[in-house]
């Protein structure tokens, strides 16, 4: 007979599960970033350092709900914290990039929302068309990556045309 110890020891093997590094692209523009006026002024930061501060760090998926595909990103920069709204909109575009508490996230489509809307990435992150519908998992590493409003545009062009290649930077990073 085994005891617990004896099962405990032999299943005590460290088990490493893979992950991959992202580069979102991110307009921080107005038109994207709703709510970066009054994060802005509420958190007593300048826009510049809020898009610095927001793109310098390396996220971990930490898991994916809510919404499917809903990007649920640890790592954010402590002067970035910022409670969630007290009245959610009812109306936040696919693709925009929040701040809500201690986490970043992406709303994968459209729908009601109370986070801060600081930038839009063009990358549709779920599509239940794909096999994963959602390629990027729970542990993956991500980084956003500002781009200007004119290459957001070319970059939602070629996700129209499926002619952009999303695929992540290097593994573990």
């Amino acid at each position: 007979i085994l005891n617990l110890k004896t099962i405990y020891k032999q299943k005590n093997e460290e088990k490493f599960i893979s992950s991959a590094t992202w580069e979102i692209p991110v307009c921080y523009d107005l038109e994207f970033g709703i709510d970066l006026k009054d994060f802005s002024s509420q958190k007593k930061l300048s826009i510049d350092d809020i898009v610095r501060l927001h793109s310098s760090e390396i996220y971990t998926v930490y898991f994916i709900g809510f919404l499917p595909g809903f990007l649920y990103l640890g790592g954010l920069h402590p002067k970035l914290h910022f409670e969630r709204k007290s009245t959610p909109k009812l109306d936040i575009k696919k693709g925009a990039v929040a701040i809500g508490g201690q986490q970043t996230g992406i709303y994968p489509q459209n729908s009601p929302g109370g986070w801060h809307i600081i930038g839009s990435t063009p990358i549709a992150l779920f599509d239940s068309r794909q096999n994963p519908p959602c390629r990027i998992k729970a542990g993956d590493k991500l980084r956003f990556k500002p781009v200007n409003k004119s290459e957001y545009l070319n970059i939602e062009s070629q996700v129209a045309k499926n002619l952009f290649q999303f695929n992540p930077t290097d593994d573990n990073a």
